[in-house]
Order: C-alpha cells, then structure tokens, then sequence
C-alpha cells in the first residue's frame, strides 16, 4: 500500500493527465482539424489514432508486469515529452500545407498515445491492489469530481482563448498552456513506486488463457459484450459530435468547447453521488440509470435543431448536462464493475485484453465507416431530420437495447434493479405516511 503523501502525489499526477485528456481531446484538435479543412471521411480515419495504438499495445501486455518500472514507464515518459515537443504544428500548419498538417497532426497523437496506453496499461492492475473494493466509489468519485472542476476551468479558459474564429496561434497558444500543466502527470508518477511482488509478475501473461478466463466465465462474458457494445454504440457518431455543432448548427468556436464543458462539469459534478449510489447499490444499478439517461441525452440531440433559433444554445447546454452525468455514471459503474470480476491471475492481461478487443476495436471500425457515410449523405434527409439526427435517433434505440446485457449481469453486493425499484418507492411512500399522519 502507497504511504499518504505518494496517495496524494498519485492522485494529482492522474487529474493532470485527465485534464491534458479532458481539453485536447473535448474539442480543441477536432476544431483543429475543421480549421485547416478537415472533411467527416478523413476525419473518421484520423480518429482512430488512438485505437490503432491500443490495439497494437496488446503485443507489449506480456512485458507489462516484469518490465513496466524498469523499462515501460520511462518509456512512455519519453513518448509523452516528444509529442509535446510538436506542439509547434499548432503554428507552422497554414505555411506547410494540407498533407503535411495532417501527417504532423497524425505524428504528434500517435506519439501521445502510445505513450499513455503503455502508462495505462498498469493503471488498473495498480489501482486493483491500492484501493480496497468498498473505497472505490469513493476513490473514483473524488478523482472524477477532483478532475472535472481542473479540467472545466481548463475548457472555459480555453473557450476564451479561442474566440468565435479562432487563429492557428489561438491553438498554439491553448495547447501550450494545457501541455505546461500535464507535464506535472509524468513528473508525479515517476515519484511514485509500483507495488511489488503482486504486481511485477514474474510470469508471462498467457494469451489464451486470459481469453478463456474471459468467455468461460458467465460474468465476465456478459461484461465483455456489453462493454463491446457501448463503444460500438458510443464511437458511432463520438468523433462527430463537434463538427455537428460547428457544421450543422453553426456554433462558433468558443461555443463548442463551451459546451463541451458542460458535459465536462456533468460528468465530474455528480461523481460524489455516483460514487455513493455505486458503494450503496452497485455498479449495475449505476450502469442501468445511466444508460437510460444516455439514451435521453441521444433522443434530445436529434431534436437539438427543431428548437428556435435563439433556443438552440440553451437546449444545447442542458442536453449536455445530460449527457455529461449520463456518461459519469457510466464511467463510474463501468469501473468499479470491471474491477470486481477481474481474475486473481492474469490481472494485466485480463485489463489489457479487455480494452483492447472490447475497447478499442470497436471503436476503430466504427468511425471509419461512418465518418464516409456521414460526408456523402450531407443532403439526406426524412422530413426535418437529415443524417446526424438519424444516426443520434439510432443510438437511443441501442443503448436501450444494452439495457438487456445489464440487467443479466449478476448482483455484487447489490440488490436487483426491480427489488431496488420497489424499496426506494416503498421506503418513499412510508415517508409520505409519516408525513400526512405526523405533519411538521
């Protein structure tokens, strides 16, 4: 276990990384990317950086437990230094020309990716020894929440930097700010040991054997499809959602990040609440609600444009609220889940096998697909709703659908969703007796 003062050294190394997550990849590059003429197809493509990544990390898994403090971590320090090291691209993109703002675009995320999926590759092998099983809502609330009030106020000053039409210094400038702050992410953790003997395995990770734990065992087999399909459902239209605001709702700049904030600060705002609700009713009973809520937030995108004119910003901002506790609770019950079916042995590859093939392959077919299909049907449309608010319409209808996968996952250390549905109505009503009979 990790002294007090190396807890806290870990906890703020996270936010930083979070909040160098949290602004660049809310918006900041997309809008990049639209700026110097980025189309849907293309962008599609560029999207799936990250996921070429960690699908390619899956090959490093076996090295994770025996090398990852010798050899790993200093390496995707270096990854993570070098793409900060690139940030002039920010700068040089309107003198060097489309092509070449592309391949540096595609340089500078590869090298940040690569180097944060070898770091993330421990992370939850770490964190499955360090937390105990009843803190972790706890442990995950207050780093969410801690997270998102660091990663909000990152976004709203980000959203002055870049103004209505912003200028290639604007970006320059944005992520040079938010860069200076997530160095302190590496800094941080390199201070901070990693357990051992449990976590540095002196066992391979066996590939098949991790596959076997996976799908022979009902829970996790139920896990696995459900987590596959939320990020199927999720990357359908993910890379999309900032070009839809720019594009078809013709929102300035600042407005986009803006209300990327929103759903920032939902998502982080309500963690203490998820965090509570999971340790009280379980990850299943977190994951159903927030799926629901999700859901909601997918049926208010596809009407987002039937509002007035002087209604969209407003109905935006809400709407993205929604999305934003929608997608903390799923985060929340995702986690805390994912935690207590893991295997005793095998944890890394089991981890890391499980974000590979649930995680991120879904999440590199996806946008390809759609990023074309959205680019050559721009002019479709039934009625009022043209091919966005299809697509939107079309993801209410899954994530319901998931529903079903959830409510098969076996209670862990939680009642069923219908029995906690009759005790919270039937504890409500006896409050309501007590009322009426007793009034104050």
């Amino acid at each position: 276990m990790l002294s007090t003062r190396e807890k806290n050294i870990y906890f703020i190394s996270q936010v930083s990384g979070n909040t160098y997550y949290t602004v660049a990849f809310n918006g900041v590059l997309t809008l990049f990317l639209l700026k110097i003429g980025v189309k849907e197809g293309l962008l599609g493509f560029l999207s799936v950086i990250p996921f070429i990544v960690g699908i390619g990390s899956f090959l490093l898994v076996p090295w994770v437990g025996r090398n990852y403090t010798r050899i790993m971590r200093p390496v995707s320090y270096v990854l993570i230094i070098l793409a900060f090291l690139l940030l002039p691209l920010f700068l040089i993109s309107e003198r060097i020309g489309y092509r070449a703002s592309i391949l540096y675009y595609a340089t500078f995320v590869f090298l940040f990716w690569t180097g944060t999926q070898i770091s993330s590759l421990a992370w939850f092998p770490v964190v499955h020894l360090w937390v105990p099983e009843d803190e972790r809502g706890r442990f995950f609330g207050t780093l969410r929440f801690t997270s998102t009030i660091v990663g909000f106020g990152f976004l709203r000053l980000s959203s002055y930097m870049l103004g209505i039409d912003p200028t290639y210094m604007d970006f320059f400038n944005v992520m040079l700010v938010v860069s200076i702050f997530a160095l302190i992410w590496p800094v941080a953790l390199s201070k901070v040991p990693m357990p051992s003997p449990e976590f540095e395995e002196q066992e391979k990770v066996n590939f098949f054997s991790v596959f076997r734990d996976i799908f022979s065992d009902r829970e996790r087999n139920i896990y696995f499809w459900f987590y596959f399909l939320w990020n199927l459902a999720a990357y359908t239209v993910a890379p999309f959602i900032v070009p839809f605001y720019k594009m078809v709702l013709n929102l300035p700049a600042s407005f986009c990040i803006f209300v990327n904030s929103i759903s920032v600060l939902g998502m982080g705002g309500l963690a203490f609440i998820w965090g509570k609700v999971n340790d009280f009713r379980g990850s299943r009973f977190v994951l159903f609600f927030s799926f629901i809520l999700a859901s909601i937030y997918y049926l208010l995108m596809a009407h987002i444009h039937l509002f007035p004119a002087e209604g969209i910003k407003r109905a935006l901002i809400f709407t993205s609220l929604v999305g934003g506790i929608a997608g903390g609770g799923q985060l929340m019950g995702d986690t805390t889940r994912r935690l207590m079916i893991a295997p005793e042995k095998n944890r890394v590859g089991f981890f890391s096998y499980l974000s590979v093939f649930g995680g991120q392959l879904p999440a590199l077919i996806v946008p390809p697909i759609t990023g074309p299909f959205i680019e050559a049907h721009k002019n479709f449309h039934i009625g009022s709703y043209g091919i966005y608010q299809i697509f939107f319409l079309s993801l209410a209808v899954l994530y319901l659908m998931i529903l079903g996968l959830i409510l098969k996952m076996k209670p862990i250390k939680e009642k069923p969703v219908g029995e906690i549905f009759r005790d919270v109505i039937t504890e409500n009503l006896m409050k309501l007796r007590d009322l009426i009979a007793s009034p104050p």
